[in-house]
C-alpha cells in the first residue's frame, strides 16, 4: 500500500512503521560487527584489537554524515534522503562481505557510517512533518524503540547464524534486506502529508541554521544526557564486577534491565510530553536532575537485588530524554530545517558516548572507587539540567507545526 492518503492515521502509522525499520536496520548494520569480530579475527589471522579500528571508522563516517545528511533531508526531501541512505548502506555492507584487507574494511566501514548517518535526522524530519505537536514526542519515541531492540535481535540471532553460515553471509543477508528496505522508502515514502512538497532548504539558511546559539546549546544538552546514558551501559557491568565484586551474571543482569527499560521509557515520556500540551523543557529538565540524582546513588549500593531494582529506574530516566530532545530540536529548527538542526545537534551529542568510556575507565583507573567513577557519570546530566532549565527554551510550534 502507497503512503498516499493525505494526513491520515493509517499512512502515519505506515511512516511510523518504516522510519523504525530504517533506523533498526542502519543500527544492526553498525552492531553486527561485534558480534562477527571474533570469528573474522580467527578466520583471517588478525588481532581483535587491529579489528577494532573498524567500529572507529564506522564512527568517524557516521558523525561526519549526520550533520550532511541533515542538510540533504533539507534540501531533497526526506524520501530522497532516507531511501538514497539505506540503498548506499545496503551496497556498501553487501560490499564489506567480500573484504580481504584491513585497509579495505576500513574504507567500507567509513562508507558504511557516512550511509548510517544519514537516516536519523532524515527520520527526525518525518515525523516533525506527519505527526502533530501533540502526537510527535511519542511517535518518535516509538520510533526510537527500534535501537535497543535492534541491540536484541543482533545479539541473539547472530551467534547461532554464525555456528551454521560464515560471516560473510550474514552481511549480504543484512545487506540485501536494508537495500530492499531502501527502494521501499524511494518508491513509497511521502515527505509531508501535503500533496505539495516542503521548499528546500536553501544553502544561506542552512549556514544560519548551523551557528543558531539555541541549537547549540540543546546539543551541548544533548552531550551531556549522552555522558550519562552511554557511560552506565559501557561501564555499568565491569565496574559492579570490579568495585563490589558481583558475578558477571548478576551485573550483567542490571545491565540488560537498564537497556530493556528503554522499550517503556521512550514512548511514555513522549505521551507524557505531548499530553502537556507538548510542552518539553520541563520534562527534560526533571529526567535528566532525577537520573543524575540516580547515578549518584548508585555509586552507594551494594546488593545485586538493589542495584538490579534501581537499574530499571535509571534505565527509564536514562533513555526517557531522548524522543524529547529529538522532538524540540526538530520545532526550534523549524519544519523546513528540521533535517539541517536534528544533523547538527546529533553528531555532538554523539560524542558525549565516545568520550564517557574513556573519562569513567580514567577515573577508576586513578582512584579505584566505585562511588567515583558514578559521580563522573552522573556529571553529565548534572550539567545538562541546568543548560536545559536556564538557557535553552520551549518549542515554538509557529515553525515546528505539522499540518
Amino acid at each position: 500500500m502507497a503512503v498516499t492518503k493525505e494526513g491520515g492515521g493509517v499512512a502515519r502509522i505506515i511512516i511510523l512503521v518504516l522510519a523504525w525499520l530504517a533506523l533498526l536496520l542502519s543500527f544492526a548494520d553498525r552492531l553486527v560487527w561485534s558480534s562477527i569480530a571474533p570469528s573474522v579475527s580467527a578466520a583471517q589471522g588478525l588481532p581483535l584489537a587491529a579489528l577494532g579500528v573498524f567500529a572507529s571508522a564506522f564512527f568517524a563516517g557516521y558523525v561526519v554524515s549526520n550533520v550532511v545528511g541533515g542538510m540533504i533531508a533539507d534540501r531533497q526531501g526526506s524520501r530522497r534522503a532516507l531511501g538514497g541512505a539505506l540503498v548506499l548502506l545496503g551496497l556498501f555492507t553487501c560490499g564489506f562481505s567480500f573484504t580481504r584487507s584491513l585497509a579495505g574494511g576500513i574504507a567500507l566501514q567509513a562508507a558504511m557510517g557516512l550511509a548510517a548517518g544519514a537516516d536519523y535526522a532524515a527520520c527526525i524530519k518525518l515525523m516533525a512533518a506527519w505527526f502533530p505537536p501533540r502526537r510527535r514526542a511519542w511517535a518518535i519515541g516509538i520510533m526510537m524503540t527500534s535501537l535497543p531492540v535492534a541491540v536484541m535481535i543482533v545479539n541473539a540471532a547472530v551467534p547461532p547464524m554464525l555456528k551454521v553460515v560464515e560471516w560473510p553471509f550474514v552481511y549480504r543477508l543484512l545487506g540485501l534486506v536494508t537495500l530492499a528496505i531502501g527502494v521501499g522508502i524511494w518508491l513509497f515514502l511521502r515527505d509531508t502529508p501535503h500533496r505539495a512538497p516542503v521548499s528546500a532548504l536553501g544553502a544561506s539558511e542552512i549556514l544560519l541554521v548551523l551557528r543558531d546559539p539555541e541549537l547549540m546549546r540543546l546539543a551541548l544538552v544533548g552531550f551531556g544526557a549522552s555522558w550519562g546514558t552511554w557511560g552506565f551501559a559501557f561501564w555499568a557491568t565491569s565496574l559492579m564486577i570490579k568495585g563490589h565484586g558481583l558475578t558477571p551474571g548478576a551485573a550483567g543482569l542490571a545491565t540488560t534491565l537498564f537497556g530493556a527499560a528503554a522499550l517503556v521509557a521512550k514512548p511514555a515520556m513522549g505521551a507524557i510530553s505531548d499530553y502537556l500540551d507538548g510542552r518539553r523543557k520541563g520534562p527534560i529538565v526533571l529526567v535528566l536532575t532525577v537520573y543524575a540524582a540516580g547515578l549518584i546513588l548508585f555509586g552507594f549500593l551494594t546488593t545485586p537485588l538493589h542495584y538490579q531494582i534501581a537499574a530499571v529506574l535509571l534505565g527509564f530516566f536514562g533513555f526517557s530524554w531522548g524522543p524529547l530532545l529529538g522532538a524540540l530540536i526538530a520545532e526550534v529548527g523549524g519544519m523546513r530545517a528540521a533535517g539541517t538542526a536534528t544533523g547538527a545537534t546529533n553528531a555532538i551529542q554523539q560524542l558525549g558516548g565516545v568520550v564517557v568510556p574513556v573519562v569513567i575507565g580514567a577515573v577508576f583507573a586513578q582512584t579505584h572507587s566505585f562511588t567515583a567513577a558514578f559521580l563522573a557519570m552522573a556529571a553529565g546530566p548534572a550539567l545538562a539540567a541546568p543548560i536545559m532549565a536556564f538557557l535553552c527554551r520551549d518549542a515554538d510550534y509557529s515553525k515546528g507545526e505539522a499540518a
